[in-house]
């Protein structure tokens, strides 16, 4: 039904005539009917930024010359590169302040006799061509001379051939592991950029038999799976390093699987750092990890970040157990001391020990006080 009287709406519109419409409407309305269209359909090849009608109501305040804003642009940034070269000279001054300031010259009297004498002579014409000719050549004039009080641009600094702020010199810090230097007891190579692969597998492997060095580092040296097991191969035998450190290399899960599987038999390593690395462990190679740390009971400070929160809470567990492990290692070690030093034999003890022995009384009340100790 509601169909039927749309159309029925609809028909009576069918004989209006839309130039009479147009006509009959104001100037007013036209323009506002001309912006309802814009609105409604816009010019398709007119950009979407100049598709937007002007809604200033306001005149201008004067005419735009182009031309005149390019020559201001130019003779602004003129003044400024004079300004530069000549390093911070005044601003140039026009014609009207230069004859200003001709007239306002002084005078001395030698010029004013001659001036007096020349008085009934005709003046000189100047031309104005010389005039424009000279102006440059003071101007030149003015911007040469700071130019030469420039001071010469100071000497680049010497270029650092250490660059990566290591000290360490390869050859010199292999031949003193080989020779099991007794001084060198912490081998550095971190952010060492032209150390090569070989050589890092040349250092773990003479680290073997080294007996004095107890932190070996090697951060950011490229160092992949390949240095890794030579690692792990060197920890296996080695019974001096206490700190090792691999942090941002490229060793995969597969090398630090190599690590942490020589750790069970070894008794001396208590720090192992090996976060950042290129390759991601994974979940599988973090469970792995915690099930193999488990045997090792000297291992106290681990540098890696746990990705799950099972094998996280784990190793915080065996770090614990370990750390309370060293301490009652340590009090027991002090309780020995104590105790020697409590045993030890006092000279008046001695004696009366003497005295004691000499009859069988003694000598059981000297084993009865043994038996208590």
């Amino acid at each position: 039904m509601s169909c039927f009287g749309y159309r029925r709406e609809l028909s009576k519109y069918e004989d209006v005539d839309e130039d009479e419409l147009l006509a009959s409407l104001s100037p007013e309305e036209l323009a506002e009917l001309e912006k309802e269209l814009a609105d409604i359909d816009p010019d398709a090849n007119v950009p979407i930024g100049h598709r937007q009608r002007d809604q200033t109501d306001k005149t201008p305040t004067g005419t735009f010359s182009r031309e005149a804003l390019m020559k201001y642009w130019e003779n602004e940034t003129r003044r400024l590169l004079e300004n530069e070269i000549g390093g911070g000279s005044p601003k140039p001054v026009s014609d009207k302040e230069e004859e200003s300031e001709e007239e306002e010259e002084p005078v001395t009297e030698e010029e004013e006799e001659e001036e007096e004498d020349n008085e009934s002579k005709p003046e000189p014409v100047i031309d104005s061509n010389s005039l424009k000719t000279n102006k440059p050549t003071f101007l030149k004039l003015q911007r040469a001379e700071p130019i030469q009080l420039i001071p010469p641009p100071p000497p680049p600094p010497p270029v650092d051939l250490n660059a990566n702020g290591n000290p360490t010199v390869i050859d010199d810090a292999f031949q003193r592991v080989l020779s099991n230097d007794l001084q060198l007891t912490e081998l550095n190579l971190n952010n060492i950029d032209d150390i090569s692969q070989e050589t890092l597998v040349r250092f773990a492997e003479a680290l073997r038999s080294n007996t004095h060095v107890r932190v070996f580092s090697l951060a950011n040296t490229r160092a992949d799976d390949y240095v890794a097991l030579a690692i792990a191969k060197m920890l296996k035998e080695n019974s001096s390093i206490t700190s090792l450190n691999i942090e941002s290399n490229y060793v995969s899960g597969k090398g630090v699987m190599a690590l942490v599987q020589a750790l069970p038999g070894n008794s001396t390593l208590t720090e192992l750092r090996f976060h950042n690395q290129r390759h991601m462990c994974g979940g599988q190679v973090e469970m792995e990890m915690v099930k193999v740390l488990r045997e090792n009971y000297t291992l106290i400070k681990l540098g890696y970040q746990f990705n799950l929160p099972g094998p996280r809470m784990s190793m915080t567990g065996i770090l614990t157990r370990n750390q309370d492990r060293q301490r009652q290692k340590r009090l027991q070690e002090q309780r020995q001391q104590q105790g020697v030093q409590d045993g030890a034999v006092n000279p008046r003890t001695s004696a009366l020990v003497s005295s004691f022995t000499s009859c069988p009384t003694g000598k059981r009340v000297l084993l009865h006080q043994n038996l208590l100790l």
